[in-house]
């Protein structure tokens, strides 16, 4: 009489566990994974999604991210997945969305986007080419779908130069633009307020940035291509743009004047970053901003950042009425957010992996 037939596994290669890993990370809402090999061959996966507080960058949910340095990638996190600061005043992802993330930085919010809405199709602007190398490779990384643009947008076609900080790149600018006095009070500003708020186990985080304005910062130029909305709209298979996100460091202006009357319809909603800061030449640019945006058919809603209390920095949200009767579902909106389930992702993984390559066990961190 035959005895009990058995089924051996093969332990995973190194191979193997590349593209089982390469394989999470390209499923919406992962941003780790962690594999865990068992003796007979079959693996184990602890997943860490997006929305978890980012902690430490070396073990938390950015572990994988290429970056320009640990604390502002941490900012960048816990602002754009955790705050879900660009789904403020009533903006919402729609299934299908087509989304312009200008002054894409390394693709965080590009990110935000592919983990919260994976029907989405995005064209993501970044002009200063260190900060873009690492924009691309993050959104391949993890199948993000981006189609990166190492540009910038403005009110014409031109090549300007910038001012890239390498310690805090989210307020790298074009050259003429800057204001480094400025740019030193808001650091003291964020670290004020995020003091007051900040759980304790991101103090030295901060103490890490408030050192930045004990020295000076250090800056390089480069020249970068800017180029006009209506002339990538010309260009690109685009008949509308859900979202439009400008986060520019004082150039959000020339990008809002950078699209022509025929094409201010395709727009549906907007979210900017504006600044008004007073006593520069930004001073009354949010009321400036909230005219324009009226006029152009949009219902406005504006505040202050919170973290950049002081500082002059405002989020301006504007919505057209009639976006409220897109008959697309919502994909995303303010508070939406929910963990990818442990079957959903094993059933994506048994249409791109073999069967034996597939965790038994997946776990939700």
């Amino acid at each position: 009489m035959p005895g009990p037939s058995h089924t051996t596994r093969r332990i995973p290669s190194e191979a193997d566990l590349r593209e089982v890993t390469e394989r999470f990370l390209k499923l919406p809402g992962v941003a780790r994974v962690q594999l865990t090999p068992g003796d007979n061959g079959e693996l184990d996966a602890e997943v860490t999604t997006w929305e978890k507080p980012a902690g430490a960058p070396e073990h938390g949910p950015l572990a994988e991210l290429a970056r320009l340095n640990p604390d502002e990638l941490q900012f960048l996190h816990d602002e754009i997945f955790v705050g879900e600061s660009y789904l403020q005043g009533g903006i919402v992802l729609r299934e299908n969305s087509v989304v312009f993330d200008v002054g894409a930085n390394i693709g965080i919010f590009s990110l935000f986007v592919g983990a919260r809405c994976p029907s989405a199709t995005v064209y993501a602007f970044e002009p200063i080419p260190p900060v873009y190398d690492r924009l691309r490779e993050n959104v391949a990384r993890h199948g993000a779908p981006v189609t990166p643009m190492c540009a910038g947008l403005s009110d014409r076609d031109q090549e300007v130069t910038f001012n890239f900080y390498p310690d805090v790149s989210i307020m790298s600018c074009r050259s003429d633009y800057a204001d480094l006095d400025n740019e030193t009070e808001l650091v003291k500003k964020y670290v004020a307020n995020a003091r007051e708020s900040a759980p304790a186990d991101r103090e030295q985080h901060l103490n890490r940035v408030a050192s930045l304005v004990e020295r000076d910062f250090e800056r390089t130029a480069h020249r970068c291509r800017l180029r006009r909305l209506s002339t990538v709209l010309d260009e690109q298979p685009v008949d509308r743009i859900d979202l439009l996100k400008i986060d520019v460091q004082r150039s959000e202006l020339d990008v809002l004047h950078g699209l022509d009357d025929r094409h201010w319809p395709l727009v549906r909603q907007i979210a900017v970053e504006v600044h008004d800061e007073p006593g520069t030449p930004t001073e009354g640019r949010v009321g400036h901003v909230r005219e324009l945006l009226k006029r152009r058919g949009f219902r406005v809603a504006e505040t202050e950042v919170d973290l950049l209390r002081g500082a002059g920095r405002y989020a301006v949200q504007a919505v057209r009425p009639e976006y409220a009767s897109d008959p697309r579902p919502v994909a995303a909106r303010a508070g939406s957010a929910r963990p990818p389930e442990p079957d959903e992702l094993r059933a994506r993984l048994c249409d791109v992996l073999p069967a034996q390559l597939v965790p038994r066990h997946i776990r939700i961190r």
